[in-house]
């Protein structure tokens, strides 16, 4: 699959799973929701691999201290610096600070590299960022000055710097092992990780979910966790931590857009913050020329 449309379709995905997700959050816990997103994820991709390839003990052996780092830091610590910093913080809060990521992203990836950010990757960046802030706050500038920034923003940083980590250690750490195992093996241990600590702070958020969710939880594990992680890997592996990353930028406009045909309104500004936004990740997904 071509490696743009892979990224795109991944954002799509996490798009998606962010309607799908206020929908099950309403019925069961968040906690448990993540559970069962990710215990469906490994449910898919364990017979795939299993059917596709061989199982590359030894190679996993020999990244185990990398795969725990990226299904624990990477994986669990993003997903539980979400759920928990939105208990203390809001939503407008958690999409500026999460379109941060990127940024992180590019950064460590250019500090790991020893290199300069290219002048094309740089203003893609900055549009990008800019365009986020004004999907997000409608065009409405003084929503900045009225933001009041609480403990659980801090979580909300710590989940995108988690994610920004778990991009470059993929990229410059995992080598001579299938990429698809890499994702199965993460998110069997992020599972595991996000079940232990569900079990140890409140156990009973571990039950069985509704049957009218079972479908939202489907899409969630198989498309927004288990073909999602595996095109994002691919994508990082082939173009790199940095110009993946832009590609986040699209979640909330991708989410905006969706919630147009549930009935939420769209304006002018938000579609001058998307336009911002693709033109960004349009800039910054191509090499400079000092690159080539």
């Amino acid at each position: 699959m071509n490696v743009w449309l892979a990224l795109f379709l991944t954002v799509l995905s996490w798009a998606a799973t962010f309607h799908l997700a206020r929908q099950v959050v309403g019925q069961m816990a968040p906690l448990g929701a993540i559970i069962w997103r990710f215990a469906l994820a490994a449910a898919f991709l364990i017979p795939l691999v299993s059917l596709r390839e061989r199982w590359q003990w030894q190679a996993l052996w020999r990244h185990r201290w990398v795969l725990l780092f990226l299904g624990g830091i990477g994986i669990t610590g993003f997903q539980l610096g979400m759920f928990f910093g939105l208990r203390t913080s809001t939503a407008t809060n958690a999409a500026l600070l999460m379109g941060f990521s990127p940024a992180l992203t590019v950064a460590l990836s250019a500090l790991l590299e020893r290199r300069w950010i290219g002048a094309r990757q740089f203003a893609g960046l900055i549009l990008g960022t800019v365009g986020v802030i004004t999907v997000v706050c409608r065009g409405q500038w003084s929503v900045l000055q009225q933001l009041d920034f609480s403990s659980g923003d801090l979580l909300l940083v710590a989940g995108g710097g988690a994610w920004a980590l778990y991009s470059v250690v993929l990229q410059r750490w995992v080598r001579g092992v299938s990429l698809l195992q890499v994702t199965v093996a993460t998110i069997v241990i992020c599972t595991l990780l996000t079940l232990t600590v569900a079990v140890a702070t409140s156990p009973g958020t571990v039950g069985w979910p509704p049957p009218h969710v079972w479908p939202a939880l489907l899409v969630m594990g198989v498309a927004g966790s288990a073909l999602a992680y595996v095109w994002w890997n691919d994508a990082v592996a082939r173009v790199g931590a940095a110009r993946a990353a832009q590609f986040m930028n699209l979640v909330p406009v991708l989410t905006m857009l969706m919630a147009v045909p549930l009935g939420e309104p769209l304006a002018l500004a938000q579609v001058l913050g998307a336009v911002l936004v693709i033109t960004g990740v349009l800039l910054a997904t191509q090499r400079d020329p000092a690159d080539r």
